[in-house]
């Protein structure tokens, strides 16, 4: 333990932290386990020094009398020993939560602030990056449904475009090379393969399998749903700005860790401009994509206004290409 959060606990037993100082030091206790058993150890020895000191003061008072009355006394101090020791345990976990308070208001504030910034008329466009990716537990049996699909093109290096609540082209490239794009306006969705022909249907979640989320409802193209299931299903804490290295200087960093019982990415870091709420990056650790787990990012190239029909399967294949409703 460093001195100054020696100096911070002790100005804490002596009640003359200044609420910056409080702060601190609630961010400390909280980010480890081992910082707030350091604590309570701090906090159960002031206070035994404190009951032993008014112990002496009582053993004044019984010198003189019998045996029988001084264990009396010795018991009465040993239980309130003990209720101080659970009372303290108490304490901690009470500051603990505090803590969780003013910092998930915060954080929730923000995620506000994202979500208002997602919603502007704004085409965005994402480039997106596979950092990881193996089989889910739940499907290394081969004979999986899943694992009898035919694969997917690979999501590294995909561009995805994405239009309000419900449009979106996801671009991918084949293992040959050949580009494979999916997409959605607002009355059909559609797929246009390497060959074959184009596909199209008036189920407009017919395609968005080709997306991560859709699975557990935090999907990758619909940034206000997504950003709106953090709310109830994750835990939300803002890092330190000093944290938020990369990136421009208005640039912060949210974390989101998913509760118990929820669907979803275990983790999603957000990057934002503090100021505008424009997010720069997106990463989801731990995501359900078909039979695999994957981590990925998506990271903010542009925001522009897109032609009306680039959401149409039209603009992304040839005129004379066969068109089939599923």
């Amino acid at each position: 333990m460093s001195v100054d959060y020696q100096k911070l606990i002790h100005g804490y037993l002596d009640d003359s932290l200044s609420a910056e100082q409080q702060g601190r030091l609630n961010q400390w206790i909280k980010s480890d386990p081992g910082h707030a058993r350091q604590f309570a150890s701090y906090m159960m020895l002031h206070d035994r020094m404190r009951s032993e000191l008014v112990a002496s003061e009582s053993d004044a008072a019984y010198v003189m009398l019998p045996d029988e009355s001084r264990s009396t006394g010795w018991g009465r101090r040993s239980f309130a020993l003990a209720s101080t020791a659970c009372v303290l345990l108490l304490a901690v976990s009470l500051l603990w939560q505090t803590v969780d308070a003013p910092s998930a208001s915060a954080a929730m504030i923000q995620l506000n602030r994202i979500i208002e910034a997602t919603d502007l008329p704004m085409d965005r466009t994402f480039l997106i990056t596979v950092l990881e990716s193996a089989l889910s537990p739940k499907h290394q049996d081969p004979n999986s449904p899943e694992r009898r699909r035919p694969p997917k093109p690979s999501l590294d290096g995909a561009v995805l475009d994405v239009r309000g609540s419900n449009q979106f082209v996801l671009s991918r490239k084949t293992a040959q090379g050949d580009v494979f794009v999916t997409g959605r306006n607002a009355s059909t969705s559609w797929a246009v393969r390497p060959d074959g022909p184009v596909r199209f249907s008036d189920d407009l979640t017919r395609f968005t399998r080709d997306l991560p989320g859709h699975e557990d409802g935090l999907p990758i193209h619909h940034l206000h749903d997504g950003l709106e299931s953090l709310r109830t299903g994750y835990h939300l804490e803002l890092m330190p700005k000093e944290a938020a290295t990369r990136g421009s200087e208005g640039d912060r960093t949210m974390i989101a860790i998913k509760k118990r019982g929820f669907r979803g990415a275990d983790r999603v870091e957000i990057r934002y401009d503090e100021s505008t709420g424009r997010i720069s990056e997106m990463r989801f650790h731990q995501m359900a994509y078909g039979p695999h787990q994957i981590t990925l990012t998506m990271t903010a190239i542009e925001d522009r206004v897109l032609p009306d029909d680039h959401f149409d399967h039209s603009s992304h294949h040839e005129p004379q290409r066969a068109v089939e409703i599923e």
